[in-house]
């Protein structure tokens, strides 16, 4: 009886830790939203005032906004940075390195983060959520 009672609580202190290690600390995702702001503001210059071809992809478009300074997107190694374009629109998604949960959505129009979608209590889809043309006023 002893052994299950210890057994149970060492499976419970095991998914508490576990549980606890995937969810992103507040400092690392303060750092990465600070560096996304001039991502997005990149990706905006790019979409706005040198388009890239209608066909071109999502890593294209994010590497035509940064080859002045690649270094902007070294924080993001570990991470899968996704691109949106709507018009002269854009945002620029952060989700884990998976490509399955959604940290951070921020629309280049905008001066501040959009979306701290990492702090939501249940874990979103790496999917865009917001509507640029609501957020940029087009």
């Amino acid at each position: 009886m002893k052994r299950k009672i210890h057994l149970l609580v060492y499976l419970a202190l095991a998914s508490l830790v576990g549980a606890c290690a995937l969810r992103p600390s507040e400092r690392e995702m303060n750092y990465l939203a600070s560096a996304l702001t001039k991502v997005s503001a990149g990706v905006d210059a790019t979409v706005r005032f040198r388009p890239p071809p209608a066909g071109a992809s999502e890593a294209e478009v994010l590497q035509m906004s940064t080859a002045h300074d690649p270094g902007l997107l070294k924080p993001f190694a570990d991470y899968t940075v996704r691109v949106q374009r709507s018009g002269r629109a854009s945002a620029v998604l952060v989700c884990d390195r998976g490509g399955s949960t959604a940290l951070l959505e921020d629309a280049g129009c905008t001066a501040k983060l959009d979306e701290h979608r990492w702090s939501a209590s249940t874990p979103q889809r790496c999917e865009f959520t917001l509507d640029l043309s609501t957020v940029c006023g087009r």
